[in-house]
């Protein structure tokens, strides 16, 4: 069983992180390559991933889900979301709830379908999917796409209350289908007692983590601090099936919560969590797209297409317009959000078979939307927003606070026979190593004979960055110029250079870069 399990993750990371690179060098999301990759090597197909894997497939989706989830909540911008008044508990009510309604009406008069189960087929598809939803929006936050006028952090936003709608009232439908009985007051509270449960445990969680890692500081790295808030994440998720609480809102709220306590906890678990996330997020997509039966699709027919563009055309889009009426969002940035909150995954995935496996009338059919609703909408949206962003929404400053920002660094290094050069060599192969940066190694002079000794001096201290990728550059003429010239073509950060002494070339080289040079400079003694 084990060495089964084991097979099966050695499959789903090889086979999803290659079908996410090769996407993307086309220009299409990864997600979207993992979600086929997930559906060709599912039970549905070849049949590569171990039953034993799948049985715990849930628990690991769940588990993928959280670390995104946290991620997301790490990267909220409260100023912005506030700035838009009330938009985004709008854009969590207004929108699903017009795609269920229209869903509902449809199915009832098209397919004469009980308005039970109906509504039941219409909150299962309405749900925006948080596995899709959240990597997308944090690609724009980390890309500056929308930044002004804080787009991705409202479709965050109310995409997790939209889910916890979607899921609460699902459940109330699912109960009076199965039970026959007309919901009460006390049933219809589970909405905002879910909301508000989520929220209360999620900001508690979220000051007690920074009290005890940040303030306290009973943790050595930033690895123990994830161990920890990642722990605290999972028994919130886990904890709101049991206490009735939206687990996924809790888990985002704490990790909001983080980033208003202390913006250095914070960015030391983001920045772990970026590393966790090359991992879960193939393990989600591809489990996600293994999910997927596409031979069910066919009982939906043309008639599930149908419902699913009236449900989004009539529904999904007017009901984003109405919501966002009264924000700042300009009429592009409206349509890019209308096509944003598409996407359908995971959710569906999770429910769509609940109907089914309780023997409710049609329950085959609602499982074929359902699957439908992830084979047409997840690439669709995927797609429409890498492709719409740089078409329809502004480009800001990224908030390094807010979000990790990729950068690959490109240090300069001036290299002569001075013993300070050599100790500025060692100062930047450090910072080097803990920023994965690139070394540019320079030593230029007007004859060129001090070059012999540079390379001899370079080939004898080789071990100080033989762990650190790097390029020797030796030329002639003007010291002074040629390293500032280096430095602007080669995109470099930072000029390290050594002070030099008295009476010694370096000592006049060094003042005349630092009083020219547009790159920073430093000067190490």
């Amino acid at each position: 069983m084990v060495a089964d399990i084991m097979l099966g993750a050695v499959i789903v990371i090889i086979t999803g992180f290659l079908a996410g690179h090769l996407v993307e060098r086309l220009g299409i999301p990864r997600l979207l390559g993992m979600l086929i990759v997930g559906v060709l090597i599912g039970p549905h197909a070849l049949g590569w991933i171990s039953g034993d894997l799948l049985s715990l497939s849930n628990e690991i989706r769940m588990l993928a889900l959280t670390v995104i989830l946290l991620k997301a909540g790490l990267g909220l911008d409260k100023k912005k979301i506030l700035a838009q008044g009330n938009t985004a508990i709008l854009l969590g009510i207004i929108p699903c709830t017009m795609e269920a309604a229209v869903l509902a009406i449809s199915t009832h008069y098209l397919l004469g379908w009980d308005w039970t189960i109906s509504w039941l087929l219409g909150w299962i598809v309405c749900a925006e999917s948080p596995a899709v939803l959240v990597p997308m929006m944090l690609r724009l936050k980390s890309e500056g796409w929308g930044a002004k006028s804080g787009l991705p952090d409202l479709v965050l936003a109310g995409g997790a209350l939209s889910d916890v709608v979607a899921i609460t009232v699902f459940g109330i439908v699912l109960d009076t289908a199965t039970m026959g009985s007309t919901p009460g007051l006390a049933t219809l509270g589970a909405i905002p007692l879910s909301v508000a449960g989520g929220l209360v445990a999620g900001l508690v969680a979220g000051k007690l983590l920074t009290r005890v890692l940040y303030d306290v500081g009973i943790t050595r790295n930033a690895t123990q601090d994830l161990l920890i808030a990642l722990t605290a994440a999972v028994a919130l998720v886990m904890g709101g099936d049991k206490v009735g609480y939206s687990g996924y809102l809790a888990a985002m709220m704490m990790g909001f919560t983080i980033v208003e306590s202390s913006e250095v906890l914070a960015r030391r678990i983001r920045a772990e969590l970026d590393r966790v996330w090359v991992i879960a997020e193939i393990f989600l997509f591809v489990l996600i797209g293994a999910e997927v039966n596409v031979s069910v699709v066919r009982q939906a027919g043309g008639s599930g297409i149908a419902l699913l563009v009236l449900g989004l055309l009539l529904g999904r889009m007017p009901g984003v317009w109405i919501s966002t009426a009264r924000s700042t969002l300009s009429s592009r940035e409206k349509l890019f959000m209308s096509v944003g909150y598409l996407a359908k995954a995971t959710v569906q995935a999770a429910i769509g078979a609940i109907p089914l496996s309780m023997g409710i009338p049609h329950g085959e059919v609602i499982l074929a939307f359902a699957v439908l609703a992830i084979i047409v909408t997840a690439p669709v949206g995927a797609i429409g927003t890498s492709l719409l962003a740089p078409r329809l929404l502004q480009r800001g400053d990224v908030d390094p606070t807010k979000v990790t920002v990729e950068k690959k660094y490109r240090f300069l290094v001036a290299l002569d026979q001075e013993g300070t050069a050599m100790r500025a060599l060692e100062e930047a192969a450090q910072l080097a190593r803990q920023l994965d940066a690139t070394l540019m190694i320079l030593h230029v002079d007007e004859s060129g004979g001090a070059a012999p000794f540079v390379s001899m001096l370079y080939d004898s201290n080789r071990y100080l960055i033989s762990d650190v990728e790097h390029d020797l550059v030796i030329g002639s003429g003007n010291p002074v110029e040629g390293i500032i010239q280096l430095a602007i073509s080669g995109d470099v950060d930072m000029i390290f250079m050594g002070k030099g002494t008295p009476s010694t070339l370096a000592s006049d080289i060094t003042p005349k870069v630092l009083e020219q040079s547009p790159v920073p400079v430093i000067v190490v003694s």
